[in-house]
Parts: structure tokens; C-alpha cells; sequence
């Protein structure tokens, strides 16, 4: 192990001082702008169905205690009828819908705020809120009233106030001089983000820890990549766990639901009728607390319920999402869900061991792919930290785990391919369990890869007969894989059932294999057009440029600078030391390329027969992560023997790339404006 020297100390003190500057241009222009932002925040929640609904003119007088140091603002949400409003406002063009005075008033009962709002303005679900100009402090635990007069609102648009059988402190609710048991709906701000500066220091520390843990491991103590990854990869697996939660990954909460499904039956709880999913209500309420789209009130809520112990009883019977994939694909999920159960965890902390399961796998199998990589490691340590990489295995979607088989898998054919010396049984049982994995997943999608087996040459076998003998026995594996476990998933995708059509996304109106075989043209014209309008956004997805549902962006600086480093690290290094020099020939070039377009091409044609609907101009469904298990045999064909590094430049690259996953952070974070 190495100390730590002058030129180590030096590059640690620029990298410290750098990350100091950065971190405050984020304080100031992110972090602190936002927390002067008011946000709403809901004293008195409505209950569902208990409503007063004023016919023409009402006067309502809610006091209560303020619960906040700040006064900003009071009020409450309303409910109408927004078809039967916007018919009498374009029809007749009627505005005169009626008023409502909003009047804030202290224990004197001098108004400290006041707001008025005209009916024919108004939205569904819209706050009524009046607001202080500026702020003013001790106002916590002082009662307020909030006094709402209704003139004349039109008895169609049946507008309403919500109220609740809960009482808060201090409550009393009058609707035209007679007191009331109910609560009024209560809305009062509070600052945007009050807790960002807690959040701020504990990010900014992390990330720090992230950049010192890295240096550390490649400059200092010359760590191997897949053991520094170990550390990279689960600080940053964390970040993305806090900045994503479940659900904001796409289809993920179908994924759950069919984790679940197989968790059934581990746990013993057995299953519901045909097609039905027997859920916990305990996970169920849990699962409706996620949203697709990150927002202040999710987090606010899971902060809330996060710590709460025990779980409710009972079930709940909702309709299964059947995804047609195999229960290895959800593997990590599966194990998650039950020992939450089975431990009796509570909703939230079940559904997050699932992720965490699913995060010790992908850093336990990106570990073993760039360990079992026979060069390129570089490259095979900037892939597993790709944004998309880690946003999709770190979830519960099923394409974690074909994502890493399909790496596991190419790292083993390239030890075949490139190393000497006879095959060993380990090598051959590997090279077989992935291969049967790879080829139940996603309808064969990636079956292709395994065409790559003729090129291993015969000398590891001792003998051409031996050679062909191997490709055969792995073609027999590959084949009755496909067809015993995905078949089913082929045939429902190429033609389904007029009840499987019926159920699906476009209910029977999609191309279908009938499309693909009476139409050709049409689908290689909208191939076309398609490559050439979102190509180019196909590259930058798969490398995680738009995560979450496409609304979570990451600066192209990140994205295209890893795609540099990734063309990098396959460049040719000779410095002298001994390392494994590989030779790529235009055979194999071809043929890495000849797989590539088959695999993509089967990804093109179940998307055009099962997502595109007829008469549309492009292929719809098509994502760039769809690509990313493609990626480490796509590189090879920027390998070449003329382009020569004289200095081994992969720490470097690797330590860059972990420097550009700090900037993707920060990308994340801007676009979850409400994020916490």
C-alpha cells in the first residue's frame, strides 16, 4: 500500500478546491433560491365525500392555531365542476359566476390578509389562499380566523369546500352564524424547502466522499477497478435511491406488482383468481404513496411515514400487470418483498428492500463483469456507472437483470475469445447459464449474442471437431431455452389473442405480425424515419441523458464526455508492461456489428407490432436503454491496432467518468424542481 506523496497531496488539495467552489455556485444559485420559495402545506386534509356546497351566498368562519414561525399565507382548496364552469363561460359567455372574499383576521380580529377570487376563474382542486406581502415572525401557535364569503355562486358549477371530521387545535368551524362538528380544509405555507440546508450538507459530503473514496482507491492505493467500483458504484446507487424513488423509473410500478406476485408464493400467502393480484393492504397504501414524478409532497410523506413500525392487516385484490417475463428477471425484487413480509416491516421500508436488493445485485454483478473482462477494464468500469445503468438496475425493472447477464455473459465470451489456453469447465458453465438467462429474457431480444460463439477459436477447444461440437450443444441450450420459457412471450407479442388484444395498450389496433408480413415496406420506411428523427436521441438515452419517465435530464457534457472516455478506454496501451494484447479482426468487427443490427432490428419489430399503432409515421415504444446491453460489443468496433496509447491513462479515465457522474447529480437534481 502507498502513502500518500506531494504530487497526491497537490491533486487532492485542487480537486478539494474545486469541489468547494462548485458546491457553493450550487448553494447559491439552487439550493438557496429555492428555500426562500413558499410551498402549501395542508393543516386539515379533506375527507373524500364530506363537502359543504354553498347554494348562492354563504358565510364560513374557520379559526384554528397557526402552526408556522412565518406567517405567508392561509387557505383552503376548493372543488367545482370545471365542464359545466367552462360551458358557461365559452357558451354564454357568462363571467358573472360569482365571487369569493378570502379575509384573514388575527385574535382581534383585525385582517392581516385578504384575497378575493372570481368563480369563473377558478380550477378544480385549486387552492384559495391569501397572502402576506413580505413576512413577519412569531406567529406560531396564534389563533387566526379564516372568514370566507360567497356571493352569488352559480348553482351549476357546483362549487365546494372540503371538510373533515378531524379536529385540529384550536378549530371551530361557523357556516352562516351555526357552529359546526366539521373541520374546514386548512392550506398554509411554509418556506420551500426549509430542510435543504440539512440535505445540502449531507449531499455535498457524500459526493465529496464519492471523489475522495475514488482517488484514493486508483491513485493511492492502486485498488483494482472492480474493487474500487464496489465503493463508486454503491455511493452512487445510494444517491440515485434518494433522488429516484420507486416508481419514478419507468413501468416500475408494474414490475413491483409482478415481484409481488411471485413473493406470494414464498411468503405462502397464496394467490387471487385468474388475472387478480392479492396485495397487503399495508404495501398497497404504501405503493399509492409514490408518484411517477418526484415531488415535495411524496418525499414529504415518505420523511413522515418512513419510521412508522408494524404493519395493517388485511388485503386487497387488484388487477395483475402480467409482464410475460420469467421470475428470474425479478429475482432481487422478489427476495426484497419477502423478507420485508416476512419481517414485518412496514409498507414503505418492504417496497425500499426490494430496491436495496436490487442495488446489491447490480454492484455484486457489475463487480464480476469487470473482473471477469479480459482487457478494457476501463471501459467496463465507466459502463456500470453510466446513469442509465444504474437507474435501471437499481430498480425493480426486469431490465436489471437482463442488463447484467448480458454484460456478465459478453465478459465471459471475450475470455474465450481472446484469452489462451483450453477452456475450463468453469468457463463453459458460466458461458451456459448466461446464455440460457439471456435467452428467456425479453423475448430472445438479445439471442443474437449468442451467434458470437462460432468465433471462438479452435485451438481452446484442442480440435475444430470439438469446436463445432461446443457452438452445437450451446445452439441446442440457446434454442430449447427460447423455446420452453419465451415462446409464449413471442407469440403474444407477434399475435396475440382477440382477448389478449383486447387488454393491451392499443386494444387490438396495433400492426401485429398480419402488419409486419402484409406491409414490409411500411415498416422499413418508418425504420427509417424513425433512425433518423430520434437516433441520435436513442445513443443518448442509452447512455441516461433523460431518466425517470424521459422528464429527468442529464447534460449532454456528461453523456457525450462518457461516451469519449468510453472510445478511450478501448484504445491499445503500450507502456511496456505486460497486459493482454488483443487482436480484432475484420471478421469479428463484422460480426459484432452483424449482431448488434439483429438484436436492435428485434427491437424495432416487437415495437412496430405491439406499440405502434396503424397509420402513425414512426415506430413508437423504442428506448435507447433498450441498446445498452449492446454496448461493450459495440465499442469493439472502435478498437484498432494503429491507434496506440504510450501511457496507461485508464485510472484517470475512470476517476473522470466518477467526476461526471457528480455533474449528472446535479442534472437530476435540477429537474426535480420539487424535489427536496
Amino acid at each position: 500500500m502507498r502513502r500518500l506523496d506531494r504530487k497526491n497531496g497537490i491533486e487532492l488539495g485542487v480537486m478539494t478546491v474545486i469541489f468547494v467552489i462548485a458546491a457553493v455556485l450550487v448553494y447559491k444559485t439552487t439550493i438557496l433560491t429555492r428555500m426562500v420559495l413558499p410551498r402549501v402545506q395542508t393543516q386539515v386534509e379533506a375527507e373524500e365525500g364530506l363537502f359543504y356546497l354553498p347554494q348562492g351566498n354563504a358565510h364560513i368562519e374557520q379559526s384554528f392555531r397557526y402552526p408556522s414561525e412565518n406567517l405567508l399565507s392561509v387557505g383552503t382548496k376548493i372543488s367545482l365542476n370545471e365542464d359545466a364552469l367552462g360551458n358557461l363561460v365559452s357558451n354564454e359567455k357568462n363571467l358573472d359566476l360569482g365571487v369569493i372574499h378570502l379575509d384573514v383576521r388575527d385574535e382581534s380580529g383585525a385582517s392581516v390578509m385578504h384575497a378575493d377570487y372570481d368563480v369563473y376563474a377558478l380550477a378544480d382542486e385549486q387552492n384559495l389562499l391569501a397572502s402576506f406581502p413580505g413576512t413577519q415572525a412569531g406567529w406560531a401557535g396564534r389563533q387566526l380566523t379564516m372568514v370566507l364569503d360567497v356571493e352569488a355562486a352559480a348553482k351549476e358549477v357546483e362549487l365546494a369546500f372540503g371538510c373533515s371530521t378531524k379536529k385540529a387545535e384550536g378549530a371551530a368551524l361557523s357556516i352562516d352564524g351555526e357552529d359546526v362538528s366539521d373541520t374546514l380544509n386548512i392550506q398554509t405555507a411554509e418556506y420551500q424547502f426549509t430542510y435543504w440546508k440539512q440535505w445540502a450538507v449531507f449531499g455535498a459530503a457524500l459526493l465529496y466522499l464519492l471523489l475522495l473514496g475514488t482517488y484514493l482507491g486508483f491513485a493511492v492505493l492502486r485498488m483494482k477497478p472492480e474493487q474500487v467500483f464496489l465503493f463508486a458504484g454503491a455511493v452512487l446507487a445510494f444517491l440515485y435511491l434518494l433522488l429516484l424513488p420507486p416508481l419514478a423509473v419507468p413501468d416500475e410500478e408494474v414490475h413491483i406488482k409482478e415481484a409481488y406476485y411471485y413473493s406470494n408464493y414464498l411468503t405462502g400467502r397464496g394467490q387471487a383468481e385468474e388475472g387478480k393480484l392479492r396485495i397487503d393492504q399495508e404495501d398497497f397504501q404504501a405503493l399509492e404513496m409514490f408518484e411517477t414524478t418526484p415531488s415535495l409532497s411524496e418525499y414529504d410523506d415518505l420523511k413522515n411515514h418512513l419510521f412508522q413500525g408494524g404493519r395493517e392487516d388485511g388485503t386487497k385484490e387488484i388487477k395483475r400487470p402480467d409482464t410475460q417475463a420469467p421470475a428470474v428477471t425479478y429475482l432481487p425484487g422478489i427476495l426484497g418483498l419477502t423478507l420485508g413480509r416476512l419481517f414485518g416491516l412496514n409498507g414503505l421500508w418492504t417496497i425500499y428492500l426490494g430496491r436495496l436488493c436490487c442495488i446489491l445485485c447490480y454492484l455484486l454483478t457489475m463487480y464480476w463483469f469487470i473482473r471477469l473482462m479480459p482487457f478494457g477494464k476501463p471501459a467496463a468500469f465507466i459502463i456500470a456507472i453510466l446513469p442509465m445503468t444504474i437507474q435501471q438496475c437499481c430498480s425493480y425493472s426486469y431490465d436489471s437483470v437482463v442488463i447484467e447477464i448480458a454484460f456478465l455473459y459478453i465478459a465471459v465470451l471475450f475470455g474465450l475469445l481472446y484469452k489462451e489456453g483450453p477452456i475450463r469447465r468453469r468457463q463453459i458453465v458460466l458461458y451456459a447459464g448466461f446464455m440460457v438467462v439471456l435467452s428467456i429474457c425479453k423475448g430472445g431480444t438479445y439471442m443474437p449474442l449468442c451467434l458470437l460463439t462460432m468465433l471462438i477459436p479452435a485451438a481452446r477447444f484442442g480440435g475444430q471437431r470439438k469446436k463445432w461440437i461446443f457452438t452445437g450443444c450451446m445452439a441446442a441450450i440457446a434454442i430449447a431455452a427460447f423455446l420452453s420459457g419465451t415462446l409464449g412471450y413471442v407469440l403474444y407479442v407477434a399475435s396475440p389473442t382477440a382477448e389478449q388484444a383486447a387488454e393491451s395498450y392499443l386494444e387490438g389496433k396495433a400492426y401485429g405480425a398480419a402488419g409486419l408480413l402484409s406491409e414490409p415496406m411500411t415498416f422499413l420506411c418508418m425504420l427509417t424515419r424513425t433512425l433518423f428523427a430520434s437516433g441520435d436521441g436513442f445513443l443518448e438515452t442509452m447512455l441516461g441523458m433523460q431518466l425517470g419517465w424521459l422528464n429527468v435530464f442529464v447534460s449532454r457534457l456528461v453523456i457525450y464526455g462518457m461516451l469519449f472516455l468510453l472510445i478511450l478506454s478501448m484504445v491499445r496501451i503500450e507502456d511496456g508492461r505486460e497486459r493482454l494484447q488483443i487482436e480484432v479482426s475484420g471478421i469479428q468487427k463484422a460480426s459484432y456489428l452483424g449482431v448488434c443490427i439483429l438484436s436492435a432490428a428485434m427491437v424495432f419489430i416487437s415495437m412496430f407490432m405491439s406499440w405502434t399503432p396503424k397509420g402513425s409515421i414512426a415506430i413508437a415504444g423504442v428506448q435507447g436503454r433498450y441498446f445498452l446491453p449492446l454496448l461493450p460489443v459495440l465499442l469493439m468496433l472502435f478498437y484498432s491496432k494503429n491507434a496506440v496509447l504510450r501511457k496507461d491513462m485508464g485510472r484517470r479515465f475512470m476517476y473522470v467518468a466518477v467526476s461526471l457522474q457528480c455533474v449528472a447529480v446535479y442534472g437530476i437534481l435540477m429537474s426535480l424542481e420539487r424535489i427536496i
